[in-house]
C-alpha cells in the first residue's frame, strides 16, 4: 500500500511541476504581449511633424516660437530620470504606468482644447509645458515595459528590449486621420492613455527558468 502510494505521488509531482512551469511560462509571455501593445501605442512624440503646422498657424506662432514648443517635447521625451526613480521605489510597474498615462492625457487634452479653440489661447510656456507633459509620458511607458522585459528575460535582454521598440501611431494616422490633426492629437490623448490602463495589470516580473526563451524572442522579432 505504501509502495503504490509513494509511485503516484511521484507520477503526479513533475506533472504538477509542468503545469505550474508552464503557467509561468504563459504569464511572463501574457506580460511581454501586453508590454509590446503599450508600446505600439506610444511614441507620439515622433508624430509632432503631423500636427506641427495646424499648432502653429492656429496659435498664430512663429517658427521660432514653434521650435521653442518642439524643444519641451524633446526635453520630455529623453529625460527619463523621474521614471527610472518611480520604477526603483515601488518595483510595481502599474504605477509607473498610470503615471505615464495621467501625464499623456493631460498634456495632449489640453493641447487639444487650445488648438480647437475650447479655451483661451495660452501663452507659450503654458503651452510648453502641455508638450512637455505629454511627451514626458513616454518615458515612463518605456521604462515601466523595457525594465520588466529586462528582468523577465535576464539571459537574453538585448532581444526583450529589441521587441520593444515598436509604434503603429504613423500607421494609424495614414490609415484613420490623414488630413486631420486635430482629431489625430484628440487620439493621441486617448489612445496612449488608455492602453496602459487597460494591459498595465499584465506587466509583471515573474522569475521562471528561460531554457527556450532566446528561440521565441527571435522569432518575435522576425515579425513585421
Amino acid at each position: 500500500m505504501e509502495e503504490a502510494m509513494r509511485s503516484t505521488l511521484l507520477s503526479v509531482v513533475p506533472q504538477w511541476h509542468r503545469s505550474r512551469r508552464s503557467v509561468c511560462v504563459t504569464t511572463k509571455w501574457t506580460a511581454t504581449v501586453a508590454s509590446i501593445w503599450i508600446q505600439c501605442t506610444s511614441g507620439s512624440s515622433y508624430c509632432f511633424g503631423i500636427y506641427s503646422s495646424f499648432l502653429k498657424s492656429s496659435q498664430g506662432y512663429d517658427q521660432s516660437t514653434l521650435d521653442s514648443v518642439a524643444f519641451f517635447k524633446d526635453i520630455g521625451a529623453n529625460v527619463g530620470i523621474l521614471s527610472g526613480l518611480l520604477y526603483s521605489a515601488s518595483s510595481a510597474p502599474w504605477i509607473v504606468h498610470a503615471t505615464g498615462a495621467v501625464q499623456c492625457f493631460i498634456g495632449y487634452f489640453l493641447m487639444w482644447l487650445s488648438i480647437t479653440g475650447a479655451v483661451s489661447r495660452p501663452p507659450v510656456p503654458l503651452m510648453c509645458l502641455y508638450m512637455f507633459l505629454a511627451a514626458h509620458a513616454q518615458t515612463f511607458f518605456n521604462t515601466a515595459n523595457v525594465v520588466t522585459a529586462v528582468e523577465n528575460f535576464p539571459n537574453n535582454r538585448g532581444t526583450a528590449v529589441g521587441i520593444m521598440k515598436w509604434s503603429l501611431l504613423i500607421q494609424v494616422y495614414k490609415t484613420i486621420y490623414e488630413g486631420n490633426p486635430s482629431s489625430f492629437l484628440l487620439m493621441l490623448a486617448l489612445l496612449p492613455s488608455l492602453t496602459p490602463f487597460l494591459l498595465m495589470c499584465f506587466v509583471k516580473v515573474y522569475s521562471t527558468n528561460g531554457g527556450h526563451d532566446k528561440r521565441q524572442l527571435n522569432a518575435s522579432q522576425s515579425l513585421p
